[in-house]
Protein backbone atom coordinates (compact mmCIF):
# COMPACT_ATOMS: atom_id res chain seq x y z
CA UNK A 1 0.00 0.00 0.00
CA UNK A 2 1.47 3.35 -1.11
CA UNK A 3 0.12 6.70 -0.05
CA UNK A 4 0.37 9.25 -2.86
CA UNK A 5 -1.03 12.77 -2.69
CA UNK A 6 -3.60 12.73 0.11
CA UNK A 7 -5.09 9.33 -0.62
CA UNK A 8 -4.46 5.73 0.20
CA UNK A 9 -4.09 4.05 -3.18
CA UNK A 10 -5.85 0.71 -3.34
CA UNK A 11 -5.03 -1.11 -6.57
CA UNK A 12 -2.89 1.87 -7.50
CA UNK A 13 -3.96 2.55 -11.07
CA UNK A 14 -7.35 0.92 -11.09
CA UNK A 15 -10.62 2.78 -11.52
CA UNK A 16 -11.63 2.05 -7.93
CA UNK A 17 -12.62 4.98 -5.72
CA UNK A 18 -10.00 6.67 -3.59
CA UNK A 19 -10.24 7.06 0.15
CA UNK A 20 -9.06 10.21 1.89
CA UNK A 21 -6.23 9.66 4.36
CA UNK A 22 -3.70 11.74 6.20
CA UNK A 23 -0.37 12.18 4.51
CA UNK A 24 2.64 10.37 5.93
CA UNK A 25 5.06 12.54 7.93
CA UNK A 26 7.79 13.93 5.73
CA UNK A 27 11.29 12.61 6.39
CA UNK A 28 12.88 13.62 3.10
CA UNK A 29 11.99 15.73 0.06
CA UNK A 30 13.97 15.32 -3.14
CA UNK A 31 13.62 16.66 -6.67
CA UNK A 32 14.25 13.95 -9.25
CA UNK A 33 13.09 13.57 -12.84
CA UNK A 34 11.45 17.03 -12.62
CA UNK A 35 9.13 15.82 -9.85
CA UNK A 36 8.78 15.85 -6.07
CA UNK A 37 9.77 12.71 -4.18
CA UNK A 38 8.68 12.44 -0.54
CA UNK A 39 10.27 9.72 1.56
CA UNK A 40 11.63 8.26 -1.67
CA UNK A 41 8.22 8.04 -3.42
CA UNK A 42 7.00 10.35 -6.22
CA UNK A 43 4.39 12.90 -5.19
CA UNK A 44 2.06 14.98 -7.35
CA UNK A 45 1.35 18.12 -5.26
CA UNK A 46 -2.23 19.34 -5.64
CA UNK A 47 -2.10 22.75 -4.02
CA UNK A 48 -4.38 25.54 -2.90
CA UNK A 49 -3.31 29.11 -2.29
CA UNK A 50 -3.47 31.03 0.99
CA UNK A 51 -6.29 29.61 3.10
CA UNK A 52 -7.46 30.01 6.68
CA UNK A 53 -7.69 26.77 8.61
CA UNK A 54 -11.49 26.96 8.61
CA UNK A 55 -11.34 26.10 4.90
CA UNK A 56 -9.21 22.97 5.32
CA UNK A 57 -12.23 20.62 5.37
CA UNK A 58 -13.30 22.03 1.97
CA UNK A 59 -9.73 21.66 0.73
CA UNK A 60 -9.71 18.01 1.76
CA UNK A 61 -13.16 17.45 0.26
CA UNK A 62 -11.78 18.66 -3.08
CA UNK A 63 -8.94 16.14 -2.73
CA UNK A 64 -6.13 18.69 -2.60
CA UNK A 65 -3.07 17.72 -0.59
CA UNK A 66 -1.00 20.87 -0.07
CA UNK A 67 -1.59 24.40 1.22
CA UNK A 68 0.75 27.04 -0.18
CA UNK A 69 1.42 30.44 1.35
CA UNK A 70 0.78 32.02 4.74
CA UNK A 71 -0.75 35.38 5.57
CA UNK A 72 0.50 36.82 8.89
CA UNK A 73 -1.85 35.97 11.77
CA UNK A 74 -3.99 33.76 9.54
CA UNK A 75 -6.35 31.62 11.65
CA UNK A 76 -5.19 33.44 14.78
CA UNK A 77 -1.65 32.12 14.51
CA UNK A 78 1.40 34.07 15.60
CA UNK A 79 3.72 32.76 12.88
CA UNK A 80 4.05 30.32 9.99
CA UNK A 81 5.21 27.51 12.31
CA UNK A 82 1.99 27.69 14.31
CA UNK A 83 -0.04 27.80 11.07
CA UNK A 84 1.84 24.79 9.68
CA UNK A 85 0.84 22.86 12.79
CA UNK A 86 -2.79 23.42 11.75
CA UNK A 87 -1.95 22.26 8.23
CA UNK A 88 -0.35 19.12 9.65
CA UNK A 89 -3.34 18.49 11.93
CA UNK A 90 -5.63 18.70 8.87
CA UNK A 91 -3.65 15.92 7.18
CA UNK A 92 -2.10 18.22 4.57
CA UNK A 93 1.35 19.36 3.53
CA UNK A 94 2.50 22.98 3.48
CA UNK A 95 4.62 25.13 1.18
CA UNK A 96 5.48 28.05 3.42
CA UNK A 97 7.27 31.39 3.35
CA UNK A 98 10.65 30.85 4.96
CA UNK A 99 10.92 31.02 8.73
CA UNK A 100 13.77 29.43 10.69
CA UNK A 101 11.34 27.70 13.04
CA UNK A 102 9.89 25.59 10.21
CA UNK A 103 12.99 23.48 9.66
CA UNK A 104 12.34 19.78 10.13
CA UNK A 105 8.55 20.06 10.37
CA UNK A 106 6.95 16.81 9.26
CA UNK A 107 4.38 18.68 7.13
CA UNK A 108 6.85 21.03 5.40
CA UNK A 109 6.95 20.12 1.71
CA UNK A 110 8.93 23.22 0.74
CA UNK A 111 9.40 26.94 1.02
CA UNK A 112 8.05 29.61 -1.30
CA UNK A 113 9.38 33.02 -2.28
CA UNK A 114 7.28 36.16 -2.05
CA UNK A 115 4.53 36.00 -4.65
CA UNK A 116 5.18 37.12 -8.24
CA UNK A 117 8.61 38.75 -7.93
CA UNK A 118 8.41 39.63 -11.64
CA UNK A 119 5.15 41.59 -11.31
CA UNK A 120 5.88 44.86 -13.12
CA UNK A 121 5.09 48.29 -11.81
CA UNK A 122 6.07 51.77 -12.87
CA UNK A 123 8.77 53.79 -11.14
CA UNK A 124 10.22 57.18 -11.90
CA UNK A 125 13.84 58.23 -11.67
CA UNK A 126 12.63 61.47 -10.14
CA UNK A 127 12.08 61.58 -6.40
CA UNK A 128 8.85 63.35 -5.44
CA UNK A 129 8.16 64.06 -1.78
CA UNK A 130 4.78 65.34 -0.54
CA UNK A 131 4.25 67.44 2.55
CA UNK A 132 3.55 65.24 5.56
CA UNK A 133 -0.07 66.40 5.88
CA UNK A 134 -1.10 65.41 2.34
CA UNK A 135 -3.31 62.39 1.90
CA UNK A 136 -1.83 60.28 -0.89
CA UNK A 137 -4.00 58.59 -3.50
CA UNK A 138 -2.09 55.46 -4.51
CA UNK A 139 -4.05 55.26 -7.76
CA UNK A 140 -2.54 58.58 -8.90
CA UNK A 141 1.12 58.35 -7.87
CA UNK A 142 2.98 61.63 -7.63
CA UNK A 143 5.43 60.64 -10.36
CA UNK A 144 2.61 61.43 -12.78
CA UNK A 145 3.52 65.11 -12.16
CA UNK A 146 6.67 64.60 -14.25
CA UNK A 147 5.79 61.70 -16.55
CA UNK A 148 5.23 63.86 -19.63
CA UNK A 149 1.62 62.70 -19.98
CA UNK A 150 -0.38 65.88 -19.55
CA UNK A 151 -3.78 64.20 -19.54
CA UNK A 152 -2.86 62.13 -16.48
CA UNK A 153 -2.83 63.72 -13.04
CA UNK A 154 -1.89 63.42 -9.39
CA UNK A 155 -4.30 64.15 -6.57
CA UNK A 156 -3.34 66.79 -4.00
CA UNK A 157 -5.48 66.41 -0.89
CA UNK A 158 -6.09 68.98 0.44
CA UNK A 159 -5.23 71.31 -2.43
CA UNK A 160 -4.87 74.43 -0.29
CA UNK A 161 -1.57 74.19 1.55
CA UNK A 162 -0.34 71.34 -0.64
CA UNK A 163 3.41 71.00 -1.12
CA UNK A 164 5.39 68.67 -3.38
CA UNK A 165 9.14 68.61 -3.87
CA UNK A 166 10.61 67.22 -7.09
CA UNK A 167 14.21 66.02 -7.20
CA UNK A 168 15.50 65.07 -10.66
CA UNK A 169 18.35 62.56 -11.01
CA UNK A 170 20.92 65.36 -11.20
CA UNK A 171 20.99 69.16 -10.76
CA UNK A 172 19.30 71.16 -13.56
CA UNK A 173 18.94 74.77 -14.67
CA UNK A 174 15.59 76.37 -15.55
CA UNK A 175 14.50 79.76 -16.88
CA UNK A 176 10.75 79.20 -16.52
CA UNK A 177 8.28 76.79 -14.97
CA UNK A 178 4.91 75.50 -16.14
CA UNK A 179 1.89 73.98 -14.43
CA UNK A 180 -0.80 71.91 -16.15
CA UNK A 181 -3.99 72.37 -14.17
CA UNK A 182 -6.91 69.97 -14.22
CA UNK A 183 -10.33 71.48 -13.71
CA UNK A 184 -13.18 69.18 -12.71
CA UNK A 185 -16.62 69.98 -11.35
CA UNK A 186 -16.64 70.21 -7.57
CA UNK A 187 -12.88 70.04 -7.09
CA UNK A 188 -10.55 72.70 -5.71
CA UNK A 189 -8.13 74.32 -8.19
CA UNK A 190 -4.72 75.77 -7.34
CA UNK A 191 -4.71 79.59 -7.39
CA UNK A 192 -1.82 81.32 -5.62
CA UNK A 193 1.38 79.31 -5.78
CA UNK A 194 5.06 79.70 -4.94
CA UNK A 195 8.08 77.84 -6.23
CA UNK A 196 11.20 77.21 -4.20
CA UNK A 197 14.55 76.01 -5.52
CA UNK A 198 16.55 74.11 -2.91
CA UNK A 199 14.36 75.67 -0.24
CA UNK A 200 14.70 79.26 -1.43
CA UNK A 201 11.71 81.14 -2.93
CA UNK A 202 12.20 81.86 -6.65
CA UNK A 203 8.68 82.72 -7.87
CA UNK A 204 5.22 83.72 -6.66
CA UNK A 205 2.34 83.58 -9.13
CA UNK A 206 -1.44 83.50 -9.46
CA UNK A 207 -2.75 80.79 -11.77
CA UNK A 208 -5.88 81.17 -13.86
CA UNK A 209 -8.85 78.95 -13.10
CA UNK A 210 -8.65 77.06 -16.37
CA UNK A 211 -7.56 73.72 -17.65
CA UNK A 212 -4.23 73.30 -19.38
CA UNK A 213 -0.66 74.55 -19.38
CA UNK A 214 0.31 77.85 -17.78
CA UNK A 215 3.93 78.96 -18.32
CA UNK A 216 5.60 81.24 -15.77
CA UNK A 217 8.92 83.04 -16.32
CA UNK A 218 11.46 82.96 -13.51
CA UNK A 219 13.07 86.34 -12.61
CA UNK A 220 16.45 84.79 -13.50
CA UNK A 221 17.85 81.40 -14.41
CA UNK A 222 17.99 79.05 -11.42
CA UNK A 223 20.08 75.94 -10.90
CA UNK A 224 18.72 73.50 -8.34
CA UNK A 225 18.66 69.97 -7.02
CA UNK A 226 15.05 70.18 -5.82
CA UNK A 227 12.04 72.23 -6.88
CA UNK A 228 9.09 72.70 -4.50
CA UNK A 229 5.57 73.78 -5.47
CA UNK A 230 3.44 75.23 -2.67
CA UNK A 231 -0.25 76.02 -3.10
CA UNK A 232 -1.08 79.08 -0.97
CA UNK A 233 -4.75 79.40 -1.95
CA UNK A 234 -7.34 77.81 -4.20
CA UNK A 235 -10.39 78.41 -6.31
CA UNK A 236 -12.59 76.46 -3.90
CA UNK A 237 -14.85 73.59 -4.86
CA UNK A 238 -17.23 71.27 -3.11
CA UNK A 239 -14.22 69.11 -2.29
CA UNK A 240 -11.00 70.28 -0.64
CA UNK A 241 -8.91 68.12 -2.92
CA UNK A 242 -7.98 68.66 -6.54
CA UNK A 243 -5.34 67.54 -9.00
CA UNK A 244 -2.45 68.72 -11.13
CA UNK A 245 -1.54 67.20 -14.47
CA UNK A 246 2.12 68.11 -14.85
CA UNK A 247 4.84 70.35 -13.42
CA UNK A 248 7.63 71.42 -15.77
CA UNK A 249 10.90 73.29 -15.45
CA UNK A 250 12.10 74.59 -18.82
CA UNK A 251 15.69 75.39 -19.77
CA UNK A 252 16.77 78.06 -22.27
CA UNK A 253 16.13 75.63 -25.15
CA UNK A 254 12.58 75.00 -23.94
CA UNK A 255 13.32 71.46 -22.79
CA UNK A 256 11.54 70.16 -19.72
CA UNK A 257 14.41 69.29 -17.39
CA UNK A 258 12.06 67.65 -14.86
CA UNK A 259 10.74 65.15 -17.39
CA UNK A 260 11.04 61.62 -15.98
CA UNK A 261 8.88 59.07 -17.83
CA UNK A 262 8.34 56.01 -15.63
CA UNK A 263 9.98 52.71 -16.39
CA UNK A 264 8.78 49.21 -15.65
CA UNK A 265 10.54 47.46 -12.80
CA UNK A 266 9.75 44.10 -11.21
CA UNK A 267 8.43 43.77 -7.67
CA UNK A 268 11.75 42.18 -6.69
CA UNK A 269 14.92 42.17 -8.78
CA UNK A 270 16.38 38.72 -9.53
CA UNK A 271 19.50 39.53 -7.49
CA UNK A 272 17.40 40.06 -4.38
CA UNK A 273 15.43 36.86 -4.97
CA UNK A 274 18.67 34.91 -5.47
CA UNK A 275 20.08 36.29 -2.23
CA UNK A 276 16.92 35.16 -0.42
CA UNK A 277 17.19 31.71 -2.01
CA UNK A 278 20.81 31.30 -0.96
CA UNK A 279 19.95 32.33 2.59
CA UNK A 280 17.14 29.76 2.76
CA UNK A 281 19.31 26.96 1.39
CA UNK A 282 22.14 27.85 3.77
CA UNK A 283 19.79 27.39 6.72
CA UNK A 284 17.78 24.44 5.40
CA UNK A 285 19.00 22.57 2.31
CA UNK A 286 16.54 19.74 3.01
CA UNK A 287 13.54 21.41 1.37
CA UNK A 288 13.05 22.81 -2.13
CA UNK A 289 12.27 26.48 -2.67
CA UNK A 290 9.32 27.30 -4.93
CA UNK A 291 8.58 30.49 -6.82
CA UNK A 292 5.39 31.65 -8.55
CA UNK A 293 5.87 33.98 -11.50
CA UNK A 294 3.29 36.00 -13.36
CA UNK A 295 2.51 34.98 -16.92
CA UNK A 296 4.66 37.81 -18.24
CA UNK A 297 7.47 35.43 -19.22
CA UNK A 298 5.18 34.58 -22.12
CA UNK A 299 5.45 37.08 -25.02
CA UNK A 300 1.66 36.95 -25.46
CA UNK A 301 1.30 39.62 -22.79
CA UNK A 302 3.90 42.00 -24.26
CA UNK A 303 4.61 43.49 -20.83
CA UNK A 304 8.38 43.06 -20.98
CA UNK A 305 10.50 43.43 -24.11
CA UNK A 306 12.15 40.27 -25.42
CA UNK A 307 15.53 41.52 -24.21
CA UNK A 308 14.15 42.21 -20.74
CA UNK A 309 12.48 38.78 -20.57
CA UNK A 310 15.75 37.12 -21.50
CA UNK A 311 17.46 39.10 -18.78
CA UNK A 312 14.89 38.53 -16.04
CA UNK A 313 13.56 35.01 -16.24
CA UNK A 314 16.67 32.81 -16.41
CA UNK A 315 17.91 34.78 -13.41
CA UNK A 316 14.67 34.22 -11.50
CA UNK A 317 14.69 30.51 -12.29
CA UNK A 318 18.22 30.17 -10.88
CA UNK A 319 16.78 31.41 -7.57
CA UNK A 320 14.37 28.48 -7.13
CA UNK A 321 14.20 24.69 -7.16
CA UNK A 322 10.58 24.63 -8.38
CA UNK A 323 8.91 27.26 -10.56
CA UNK A 324 5.30 27.99 -11.38
CA UNK A 325 3.08 30.71 -12.76
CA UNK A 326 -0.45 32.07 -12.69
CA UNK A 327 -2.50 32.80 -15.80
CA UNK A 328 -6.29 32.91 -15.37
CA UNK A 329 -7.79 33.39 -18.85
CA UNK A 330 -11.40 33.72 -17.68
CA UNK A 331 -11.19 34.78 -14.02
CA UNK A 332 -8.37 37.23 -14.67
CA UNK A 333 -9.09 38.49 -18.20
CA UNK A 334 -12.66 37.42 -19.05
CA UNK A 335 -11.24 35.81 -22.17
CA UNK A 336 -12.04 32.10 -22.62
CA UNK A 337 -10.37 32.44 -26.01
CA UNK A 338 -7.06 32.67 -24.16
CA UNK A 339 -7.46 29.28 -22.51
CA UNK A 340 -4.73 27.73 -24.65
CA UNK A 341 -2.20 29.93 -22.85
CA UNK A 342 -2.29 27.54 -19.90
CA UNK A 343 -0.77 24.86 -22.11
CA UNK A 344 1.59 27.10 -24.04
CA UNK A 345 2.90 28.98 -21.00
CA UNK A 346 3.50 25.73 -19.11
CA UNK A 347 5.40 24.33 -22.07
CA UNK A 348 7.47 27.50 -22.34
CA UNK A 349 8.27 27.63 -18.63
CA UNK A 350 9.13 23.92 -18.53
CA UNK A 351 11.65 24.47 -21.33
CA UNK A 352 13.18 27.36 -19.39
CA UNK A 353 13.18 25.50 -16.07
CA UNK A 354 15.41 22.63 -17.17
CA UNK A 355 15.47 19.92 -14.47
CA UNK A 356 13.17 21.84 -12.12
CA UNK A 357 9.55 20.82 -11.56
CA UNK A 358 6.95 23.23 -12.93
CA UNK A 359 3.47 23.96 -11.58
CA UNK A 360 0.54 26.02 -12.82
CA UNK A 361 -2.13 27.79 -10.78
CA UNK A 362 -5.59 27.03 -12.18
CA UNK A 363 -8.68 29.25 -12.00
CA UNK A 364 -11.78 27.86 -10.28
CA UNK A 365 -14.56 30.46 -10.53
CA UNK A 366 -15.54 33.93 -11.59
CA UNK A 367 -15.63 36.86 -9.16
CA UNK A 368 -12.32 38.58 -9.89
CA UNK A 369 -11.44 42.17 -9.05
CA UNK A 370 -10.40 43.34 -12.48
CA UNK A 371 -12.97 41.99 -14.94
CA UNK A 372 -15.95 44.29 -14.39
CA UNK A 373 -19.32 43.71 -12.81
CA UNK A 374 -20.08 40.16 -11.78
CA UNK A 375 -22.99 39.79 -14.21
CA UNK A 376 -20.59 40.58 -17.08
CA UNK A 377 -17.98 38.08 -15.97
CA UNK A 378 -17.95 34.80 -17.84
CA UNK A 379 -18.25 31.61 -15.83
CA UNK A 380 -15.42 29.21 -15.19
CA UNK A 381 -16.98 25.80 -15.72
CA UNK A 382 -15.92 22.26 -14.77
CA UNK A 383 -14.99 21.74 -18.41
CA UNK A 384 -12.60 24.71 -18.28
CA UNK A 385 -10.99 23.55 -15.04
CA UNK A 386 -10.52 19.98 -16.24
CA UNK A 387 -9.03 21.10 -19.55
CA UNK A 388 -6.66 23.61 -17.91
CA UNK A 389 -5.36 21.01 -15.44
CA UNK A 390 -4.51 18.64 -18.26
CA UNK A 391 -3.15 21.44 -20.43
CA UNK A 392 -0.68 22.10 -17.62
CA UNK A 393 0.25 18.45 -17.23
CA UNK A 394 0.66 17.78 -20.95
CA UNK A 395 2.67 21.01 -21.16
CA UNK A 396 5.19 19.66 -18.66
CA UNK A 397 3.87 20.40 -15.17
CA UNK A 398 4.34 17.85 -12.40
CA UNK A 399 2.25 19.77 -9.86
CA UNK A 400 -0.88 21.91 -10.03
CA UNK A 401 -2.48 24.46 -7.76
CA UNK A 402 -5.85 26.16 -7.52
CA UNK A 403 -6.69 29.80 -6.93
CA UNK A 404 -10.05 29.99 -5.16
CA UNK A 405 -10.27 33.60 -3.94
CA UNK A 406 -13.14 35.77 -5.17
CA UNK A 407 -13.96 39.43 -4.55
CA UNK A 408 -17.45 39.59 -6.05
CA UNK A 409 -20.20 39.62 -4.89
CA UNK A 410 -18.17 39.53 -1.65
CA UNK A 411 -14.66 38.43 -0.70
CA UNK A 412 -14.14 34.74 0.04
CA UNK A 413 -10.93 32.76 0.22
CA UNK A 414 -12.71 29.62 -0.93
CA UNK A 415 -15.26 31.02 -3.34
CA UNK A 416 -15.73 27.97 -5.53
CA UNK A 417 -19.33 27.29 -6.66
CA UNK A 418 -20.76 23.91 -5.74
CA UNK A 419 -20.65 22.41 -9.24
CA UNK A 420 -16.96 23.31 -9.49
CA UNK A 421 -16.24 21.84 -6.06
CA UNK A 422 -17.67 18.54 -7.28
CA UNK A 423 -15.52 18.82 -10.40
CA UNK A 424 -12.41 19.53 -8.34
CA UNK A 425 -13.05 16.45 -6.22
CA UNK A 426 -13.39 14.34 -9.35
CA UNK A 427 -10.40 15.85 -11.15
CA UNK A 428 -8.10 15.70 -8.15
CA UNK A 429 -9.23 12.24 -7.12
CA UNK A 430 -8.26 11.06 -10.57
CA UNK A 431 -4.92 12.89 -10.37
CA UNK A 432 -4.12 11.18 -7.08
CA UNK A 433 -5.09 7.78 -8.44
CA UNK A 434 -3.10 8.22 -11.64
CA UNK A 435 -0.13 10.01 -10.05
CA UNK A 436 2.26 7.05 -10.45
CA UNK A 437 1.54 7.05 -14.18
CA UNK A 438 1.54 10.82 -14.61
CA UNK A 439 4.99 10.86 -13.00
CA UNK A 440 6.01 7.56 -14.58
CA UNK A 441 8.66 6.70 -17.14
CA UNK A 442 8.38 8.65 -20.38
CA UNK A 443 7.86 6.59 -23.52
CA UNK A 444 7.73 7.56 -27.17
CA UNK A 445 4.41 8.46 -28.74
CA UNK A 446 2.67 10.92 -31.02
CA UNK A 447 -0.77 12.54 -31.16
CA UNK A 448 -2.00 13.67 -34.59
CA UNK A 449 -5.20 15.66 -35.08
CA UNK A 450 -7.22 14.83 -38.19
CA UNK A 451 -8.15 18.50 -38.61
CA UNK A 452 -5.13 20.62 -39.49
CA UNK A 453 -4.27 23.20 -36.88
CA UNK A 454 -6.49 21.87 -34.08
CA UNK A 455 -4.40 22.03 -30.89
CA UNK A 456 -4.07 18.69 -29.16
CA UNK A 457 -1.33 17.49 -26.86
CA UNK A 458 -0.60 14.27 -25.00
CA UNK A 459 1.93 12.73 -22.67
CA UNK A 460 2.96 9.08 -22.91
CA UNK A 461 4.00 7.17 -19.80
CA UNK A 462 4.73 3.69 -18.51
CA UNK A 463 3.94 2.50 -14.99
CA UNK A 464 2.76 -0.62 -13.21
CA UNK A 465 3.36 -2.76 -16.29
CA UNK A 466 1.08 -0.70 -18.58
CA UNK A 467 1.37 2.19 -21.00
CA UNK A 468 -0.64 5.39 -20.50
CA UNK A 469 -1.71 8.22 -22.77
CA UNK A 470 -3.16 11.41 -21.26
CA UNK A 471 -4.50 13.87 -23.84
CA UNK A 472 -6.39 17.15 -24.11
CA UNK A 473 -7.89 19.24 -26.90
CA UNK A 474 -6.76 22.74 -25.95
CA UNK A 475 -7.87 24.57 -29.07
CA UNK A 476 -9.27 27.95 -28.04
CA UNK A 477 -11.50 28.08 -31.13
CA UNK A 478 -13.69 25.29 -29.72
CA UNK A 479 -12.92 22.96 -32.62
CA UNK A 480 -13.33 19.21 -32.31
CA UNK A 481 -11.27 16.60 -34.12
CA UNK A 482 -10.37 12.94 -34.32
CA UNK A 483 -6.92 12.22 -32.88
CA UNK A 484 -4.70 9.28 -33.76
CA UNK A 485 -2.17 8.15 -31.16
CA UNK A 486 0.93 6.13 -31.93
CA UNK A 487 2.24 4.37 -28.83
CA UNK A 488 5.71 2.87 -28.80
CA UNK A 489 5.72 -0.86 -28.07
CA UNK A 490 1.95 -1.30 -28.20
CA UNK A 491 0.99 -4.68 -29.64
CA UNK A 492 -1.61 -4.99 -32.38
CA UNK A 493 -4.96 -5.94 -30.95
CA UNK A 494 -4.10 -4.72 -27.46
CA UNK A 495 -7.00 -3.26 -25.52
CA UNK A 496 -7.01 0.45 -24.79
CA UNK A 497 -9.07 1.27 -21.71
CA UNK A 498 -10.55 4.78 -21.78
CA UNK A 499 -10.18 5.44 -18.08
CA UNK A 500 -13.42 6.16 -16.19
CA UNK A 501 -15.46 6.24 -19.44
CA UNK A 502 -16.51 2.59 -19.69
CA UNK A 503 -15.11 2.35 -23.23
CA UNK A 504 -12.43 0.18 -24.81
CA UNK A 505 -10.53 0.81 -28.04
CA UNK A 506 -8.03 -1.40 -29.92
CA UNK A 507 -4.48 -0.91 -31.12
CA UNK A 508 -4.13 -1.36 -34.87
CA UNK A 509 -0.72 -0.96 -36.47
CA UNK A 510 0.63 0.54 -33.25
CA UNK A 511 -2.10 3.19 -33.25
CA UNK A 512 -5.58 3.97 -32.01
CA UNK A 513 -7.99 6.81 -32.79
CA UNK A 514 -10.56 8.63 -30.68
CA UNK A 515 -12.83 11.66 -30.95
CA UNK A 516 -11.98 14.88 -29.08
CA UNK A 517 -14.73 17.43 -28.72
CA UNK A 518 -13.70 21.01 -27.83
CA UNK A 519 -11.64 21.07 -24.59
CA UNK A 520 -12.12 17.31 -24.20
CA UNK A 521 -9.80 15.29 -21.97
CA UNK A 522 -9.35 11.55 -22.47
CA UNK A 523 -7.08 9.27 -20.45
CA UNK A 524 -6.01 5.87 -21.73
CA UNK A 525 -4.38 2.75 -20.37
CA UNK A 526 -2.92 0.42 -22.99
CA UNK A 527 -2.97 -3.12 -21.66
CA UNK A 528 -0.36 -5.66 -22.58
Amino acid sequence: MIRVACFVMVGILSASPVVAADLPPIRTVEIRDRAFHVNGEPLLPIMIWLQDAENFPAVRACHMNTVAGYWPKSSGTKDAAEYLALVRKAGLYGVMPFEKGLKGDAALLGYIHGDEPDLPHQESDARITPASHLRINRKTPLWKLVDGVTHSWSVLDPMEGAEVTIEPKEPVTAVRVAVHLTVSKGLAVAKEVTFEADGKPVLEATLENKKGRQVLDLPKPVRFKALTLKVRSTYPGEQVWGSVGEIEALNAEGENVLLAPPRLVPRAEPEAVLAAYEAIKAHDPSRPVCMTLTGHFDPHFEKWSEARREQLYPAYIRAADVVGYDIYPIYGWNKPEWIHLVHDATERLAAMAGPRPVYAWIETSRGGQWTGDLDRQKKVTPRHIRAEVWMALTGGATAVGYFTHIWKPAYKQFGVPEENRKALAEINGRLARLAPAILGKRIDGTATAAEDGVKVDAIFREADGARYVFAVNYDERQKGTDVTFAVAGAADGAAVEVIDEDRTLRIQGGRFTDRFDPLAVHLYRVKR
